[in-house]
C-alpha cells in the first residue's frame, strides 16, 4: 500500500514539474534579447527552414527520447515567438517539419531497449525481435517522407491545419477559450509563486539575455525529467500479473490491438515505452509482427492526445493548437494510409527485409547500432551543418 502512495506521489510531482517547466519555457523567450530573437527568426523564416526543422526534430527527439517533450516544446516555443512578432505562417512552416521530425526521432527508444535487453535473449530471439523493432521506424519514416514532400511542394498540412483551426476558432471561439487560462489556477499555483520569483532572481543576477538562455535550457530539461518521472511511475502502475495476458488476448483482434496501443500510450504518455513493451512478445514469437502492427499504429495516435500534448495545446494557445493539429493529422492520415488501406504490407515487408539483413550477420547488434546512428544522428547532423 505504501508503494502505491509513493507511486501516486511521483505521478503528482511529475505532472507539477511538467506544468512548471512548460510555463517557464514560455516566459524564457521574453527574456531573450531582440538581437538573439532576430537571429532565431531569420533562421525560421529562411528558405531552408523546413528541412532544418525536420532535421532538428529528429536529432533532438533522438537525443532526449521523447517526442511528447519535443512536440510540446515546439508548440509553446513557436507560440512565444509569435507573441514576439513572428508571423504565424513562419512559425507553422518551421514548427510543422519539427513535429514531423519528432515523429521519426521517437522510434529510437524501442531500438535502444532491444539492444539493451539483448543479454537476456538468445541470438535467435534477438534476431526475431529486430523486424518488430524496425517496423515503427519504417512506417514513421515512410509517413513523414510522404507528408514532408507534400508539405514543401503543396503546403498540404499547412492548408489543412490553417483551415481546421480557423473553423474551430469560428465555431468554438478559441481565443476566448484560451483567455480563460490566462489568469487561472496555473497562475495562482505556478506562475506567481514559483516561475515569476525564479525569473526575477535569475534576471537580477545574470541579466535578461543570459538568464533567458539559462532558463530556456533548464525548463526544457525540466520537461524531459518530468516526462521521465511520469512514464516510469505509470509504467509501474501497469505492472500487474494479469497485464501480460490482457495484451496477448488483445493481439488476437486488430481493433483491440489498435485500441490497446492507443490506451497504453495515452496512459503512459509515451509511444516509445508502449512499443517497447511488446519487444519480449515478438522476441519469443508469442506475437507475430502482423498482429502487433495495429498496436503500433494505435501508439502513434495515442501520442497525439496524451496529457502532455493536451496541456501543450492549451499552453501554446492558437499557435500550439495549430501545430498540435499537424501532429494529429499526420498520425491519423498515417494510420489510414499505412494500416486501413492495402499498404500495410509495405512497411512490414521492408522491416522484415532489414531485419533479415541485420540478423544474417554474426554480430547483428552492431549493424543495428549502425542503423540507429545513421538514421537518427549522422543524417540529421549532416543536413543541419549543410
Amino acid at each position: 500500500m505504501r508503494s502505491h502512495h509513493i507511486t501516486y506521489l511521483k505521478l503528482f510531482l511529475g505532472i507539477f514539474l511538467f506544468m512548471c517547466s512548460l510555463e517557464g519555457l514560455k516566459g524564457s523567450f521574453k527574456l531573450l534579447s531582440e538581437e538573439w530573437i532576430n537571429s532565431l527568426l531569420s533562421l525560421i523564416e529562411s528558405r531552408k527552414a523546413p528541412l532544418t526543422g525536420l532535421a532538428l526534430g529528429v536529432l533532438i527527439t533522438s537525443s532526449v527520447q521523447s517526442s511528447s517533450a519535443v512536440v510540446a516544446t515546439t508548440m509553446v516555443s513557436m507560440a512565444g515567438l509569435v507573441a514576439s512578432g513572428l508571423p504565424l505562417s513562419s512559425a507553422v512552416s518551421f514548427g510543422v517539419p519539427m513535429v514531423l521530425g519528432a515523429n521519426i526521432g521517437t522510434t529510437i527508444t524501442n531500438t535502444i531497449v532491444a539492444i539493451g535487453v539483448k543479454r537476456g535473449m538468445t541470438e535467435e530471439e534477438f534476431n526475431a525481435s529486430i523486424p518488430g523493432v524496425i517496423v515503427d521506424d519504417v512506417v514513421k519514416f515512410l509517413n513523414v517522407a510522404l507528408f514532408f514532400i507534400l508539405e514543401i511542394t503543396t503546403g498540404f498540412l499547412t492548408n489543412i491545419i490553417t483551415y481546421s483551426v480557423s473553423f474551430l476558432e469560428g465555431v468554438f471561439e478559441l481565443e476566448s477559450f484560451f483567455q480563460m487560462f490566462e489568469r487561472g489556477i496555473i497562475d495562482i499555483l505556478i506562475e506567481e509563486p514559483i516561475i515569476r520569483p525564479i525569473f526575477n532572481a535569475t534576471r537580477s543576477i545574470f541579466g535578461s539575455e543570459l538568464s533567458g538562455i539559462i532558463l530556456l535550457v533548464t525548463c526544457f530539461l525540466g520537461i524531459i525529467l518530468s516526462l521521465s518521472i511520469l512514464e516510469k511511475s505509470i509504467e509501474s502502475v501497469l505492472q500487474f500479473p494479469e497485464f501480460e495476458q490482457r495484451i496477448l488476448s488483445a493481439f488476437k483482434n486488430s481493433v483491440k490491438s489498435f485500441a490497446m496501443g492507443l490506451f497504453i500510450t495515452f496512459i503512459v504518455g509515451s509511444s516509445s515505452i508502449a512499443t517497447s513493451l511488446i519487444i519480449p512478445f515478438l522476441a519469443t514469437r508469442m506475437v507475430e509482427l502482423k498482429d502487433a502492427y495495429p498496436y503500433i499504429m494505435g501508439t502513434a495516435i495515442g501520442t497525439t492526445i496524451d496529457l502532455s500534448q493536451i496541456y501543450g495545446y492549451i499552453a501554446g494557445g492558437v499557435t500550439g493548437m495549430t501545430l498540435g493539429m499537424a501532429h494529429i493529422i499526420l498520425n491519423v492520415f498515417g494510420a489510414i494510409i499505412w494500416w486501413l488501406l492495402p499498404l500495410s504490407t509495405i512497411p512490414i515487408n521492408i522491416a522484415m527485409w532489414i531485419g533479415q539483413f541485420i540478423g544474417s550477420h554474426s554480430r547483428s547488434y552492431l549493424y543495428l547500432i549502425g542503423f540507429v546512428a545513421t538514421i537518427f544522428f549522422i543524417a540529421p547532423l549532416i543536413i543541419i551543418i549543410l
